[in-house]
């Protein structure tokens, strides 16, 4: 079941959470000089637009369909490779809106653990 789930699913969850560590890393100098700014969610859409690569496979889609249906006409695999292909990327549309969310939440759990810690040393070695 959770092979067919990721299988079906174009943007994981740990790809909000691999961007979000990314992100935070990327920004440590800014997340210690208390100038960091987490991105909004439509920033965040577009990093993870452009940073994922979840795009729909044609070949395979059309291999499985062929493989199913072997008795359908080349127009009605064509019309349903369409229509995965539809349902995919309004999946995929839903999935990165899902995934923004995450990934803000990711980043601000990961910058209010850093500051519990930066906060901690100071306490104990100053």
């Amino acid at each position: 079941m959770k092979t067919l789930q990721r299988e079906r699913t174009p943007l994981y969850v740990s790809d909000a959470k691999n961007c979000a560590r990314h992100m935070v890393r990327g920004s440590l100098g800014q997340i210690l000089a208390g100038t960091f700014q987490i991105p909004s969610y439509e920033e965040m859409i577009t990093i993870l637009e452009r940073d994922f690569e979840h795009s729909f496979d044609e070949f395979m889609a059309r291999r499985k369909i062929v493989k199913s249906h072997l008795s359908w006409s080349q127009e009605q695999i064509d019309d349903e490779v369409e229509n995965q292909k539809i349902r995919y990327e309004n999946e995929l549309q839903m999935n990165l809106r899902v995934a923004a969310l995450n990934t803000i939440e990711e980043i601000e759990n990961l910058v209010k653990s850093l500051n519990q810690a930066i906060t901690k040393w100071k306490v104990e070695n100053l």
